[in-house]
């Protein structure tokens, strides 16, 4: 089967290597070749070394969603992580959570998203500019938790330049699933060597409307009365699903002669529900001195998550005389928290993530063919799990990391390759589980320009990752540092799980090697990727298949890990003329990964392919997407296998002249086969399946 599925993506790309043409106008068919702002070598997709891929322009403002992992998921190699409908974590090549750096503009978002699959990102999709994401040695420059790769949301919230005219949007949008209604509003403008960023957006929404049961009817036992009943009242929507968030931020900048600085306030709120999981009842298994009614309330009643995030970023950029020809700092100060608010309107569990990170990095002038960029990373922040049911100790968290990425162009060949040694503490208060882990990691990527319009990239990168606050410290005692009696043991009410870590775990070591085509000019042009990814001491929340009153025990655990797969994605034209255009794409990827002693990786995303038709003509676009998406037989212990699904998407925009700006009516049906969709990636797969058919109809105006 595997061998069936690289002979697929092979054949569909015999003459081509990857990327989209992601960023290019709604109505024209030239690529736009935009320099890649995350690695900081000026380079664009087609002269890097690295395998990357760029969502802005309008293929952004078309695929932009509630959330990140939404917003992603149609790019190659990445998939999203749900949560119910209020929670989309960006995948990356069956990498998430610690191992995937999400950004807000160069620095970490400092929010809570990698602690747990039910937390979400506090990043807005909605406001970007442009998105990127990166893989290879530039995500050395962003610290020792990107063996996933990075995910860079840029805003312009600190203006880089000055507008020669006010410049501004507004979008309003309507998603029938749930009757979400988002509206988004952005201005910038200049006054002299001064320039300054407002932007907002509210997005509110109800249940999730869906084709068929929420709750998977191959997981229930129909002779359990009480399980048969919740099945039957699942039907038609996911219950609990309803969200509501609002967000904004005003920024300037000031910019002299050579150079600029600035400063940007940021505020957002949101309020989403997790669906309720299913009442199950185990067998053989020995009673504890928990309150069973109150864990199965909470199971059936759901949570809402409200959280806040209060972020004020500084940044400037200095050009400079000598050796270094530029200085670039930036400095984010965050107040994030995160309550979990159950069924009866307690308050679970409060999280906090309170601190700042800065960064500063100097770019060299060139010595020949060779440049690039050296700086150093400063992080310190407290976080914090407050109330009855918090099972994380209050940790200072502690980083430092000095970094440097080079590129060498000789003749037809660049090398790209980048150093980083970081240090991480982790101090509990009030207790003696404290931790120090140093990492080094380094990483080099080779591209032979094979022919002006072809490339070939090899990379190799060996990265080093420390294991984070929740790994090692959930529910783990603070007088013993280690596992406390089953009676103490405190559940994590929104995964409905009792969630142990480890003290003693090692740092992850991972050794990826990677080889690429890609083809950047000419009719056809698209790339194909191949990779292997060996990580020694790979960690992961596995499921051990014990329950105490009915709730689940995971334990962190450790073990070798491969992960091997490949991408794929080409286009072509099909026919143009003076007023049309059309073209074809397709694409595909899949990732296999392997546990050395326990069989599979838990939640890793099924092989998909697909292709997509867009036609343009005069002031109009339209589009026709089919994806195949393969079942997931290739399950962890105690993981339940997902079928495979067709998913069919069509789109529409109309774009006129009013008064001088530019009227945008769009429209998009997801899903309009009405196919039942179960995220293998999700950890409420069988309780929260993606929304049925649903149309998005919306209006924009740029001026």
């Amino acid at each position: 089967m595997h061998l069936f599925k690289i002979r697929v993506l092979c054949a569909a790309v015999a003459a081509t290597g990857v990327s989209y043409t992601y960023g290019q106008d709604a109505h024209t068919s030239v690529e736009m070749e935009e320099v890649i702002v995350t690695m900081s070598l000026q380079r664009t997709r087609a002269e890097t070394a690295l395998p990357v891929n760029v969502l802005s322009g309008e293929a952004l403002r078309e695929n932009a969603a509630s959330t990140l992992g939404e917003t992603l998921k149609e790019l190659v190699g990445v998939h999203s992580a749900s949560f119910g409908t209020g929670v989309g974590l960006p995948i990356i090549r069956g990498q998430s959570g610690n191992r995937v750096q999400v950004l807000q503009g160069g620095v970490s978002n400092m929010d809570a998203s990698a602690i747990s699959p039910d937390h979400a990102n506090s990043v807005e999709a909605v406001l970007a500019e442009r998105i990127e994401i990166i893989r290879g040695p530039a995500t050395l420059l962003y610290g020792n938790g990107a063996i996933g790769g990075v995910v860079n949301v840029i805003d312009n919230r600190i203006p880089t330049s000055v507008p020669q005219a006010p410049t501004g949007l507004l979008e309003t949008r309507n998603d029938s699933a749930s009757d979400q209604q988002t509206t988004v509003l952005k201005l910038e403008a200049g006054a002299g060597d001064f320039a300054f960023h407002l932007d907002g957006t509210y997005r509110e929404s109800n249940n999730t409307a869906i084709n068929g049961f929420a709750i998977n009817p191959d997981t229930v036992d129909v002779s359990d009365e009480e399980a048969l009943e919740q099945l039957l009242a699942s039907k038609g929507q996911i219950s609990n699903s309803q969200t509501r968030a609002d967000a904004n931020t005003s920024g300037f900048s000031w910019h002299f002669d050579g150079g600029y600085i600035g400063a940007s306030v940021a505020q957002s709120r949101s309020n989403y529900g997790l669906p309720a999981a299913a009442h199950a009842h185990h067998e053989g298994e020995e009673p504890v001195a928990h309150d069973e009614d109150e864990l199965i309330h909470e199971a059936e009643s759901g949570i809402r998550i409200a959280m806040r995030q209060d972020r004020y970023d500084f940044e400037g950029l200095r050009e400079l005389d000598g050796f270094f020809t530029q200085v670039q700092g930036k400095v984010s100060v965050v107040d994030y928290q995160h309550a979990e608010i159950e069924g009866d309107g307690a308050i679970g569990t409060v999280y906090t993530n309170e601190g700042s990170e800065g960064r500063i990095t100097l770019t060299h002038r060139p010595i020949g063919n060779l440049k690039g960029v050296t700086g150093m990373q400063v992080g310190s922040k407290t976080f914090s799990a407050i109330g009855e049911e918090a099972y994380i100790a209050t940790t200072d968290i502690k980083s430092l990391g000095l970094f440097s990425v080079q590129s060498l162009d000789v003749g037809d060949l660049t090398y790209e390759f980048g150093l980083r040694a970081e240090q991480q503490r982790l101090e509990q208060v009030g207790s003696a589980c404290d931790d120090s882990t140093n990492s080094f990691s380094g990483s080099a990527s080779t591209l032979w320009r094979v022919r002006d319009d072809t490339n070939l990239i090899v990379s190799l990168a060996h990265s080093q990752r420390a294991a984070s606050v929740e790994e090692r410290f959930s529910n783990i005692s603070n007088d013993t540092c280690g596992e406390p009696e089953p009676e103490a043991l405190i559940a994590h009410a929104a995964t409905q799980r009792f969630e142990i870590g480890d003290p003693t775990v090692d740092k992850e070591q991972s050794t990826n090697i990677e080889i690429g085509v890609r083809r950047h000019l000419g009719t056809v042009t698209g790339n194909l990727n191949v990779f292997y990814n060996d990580i020694k001491d790979y960690l992961y929340m596995r499921d051990t298949g014990v329950f105490i009153d009915d709730v689940a025990v995971a334990r962190m655990t450790q073990d070798g890990a491969v992960f091997t797969g490949m991408e794929a994605e080409f286009t072509l034209p099909v026919s143009q003329g003076p007023h049309h255009f059309t073209e074809l794409s397709f694409s595909g990827d899949f990732v296999r990964a392997r546990l050395d002693s326990n069989g599979n990786v838990p939640r890793i995303p099924p092989f998909r392919y697909g292709a997509e038709v867009a036609h343009t003509h005069l002031d109009w676009r339209y589009k026709l997407r089919v994806t195949q998406v393969g079942k997931q037989s290739d399950v962890a212990v105690n993981e339940t296998a997902t079928k495979g699904y067709t998913m069919l998407n069509a789109s529409v925009d109309y774009h006129a002249n009013v008064l001088g700006s530019d009227l945008t009516l769009f429209g998009k049906a997801n899903n309009l086969l009405d196919k039942e969709v179960r995220n293998h990636a999700s950890v409420l797969k069988d309780v929260a399946p993606e929304a049925g058919r649903n149309i998005v109809l919306g209006l924009r105006l740029e001026f």
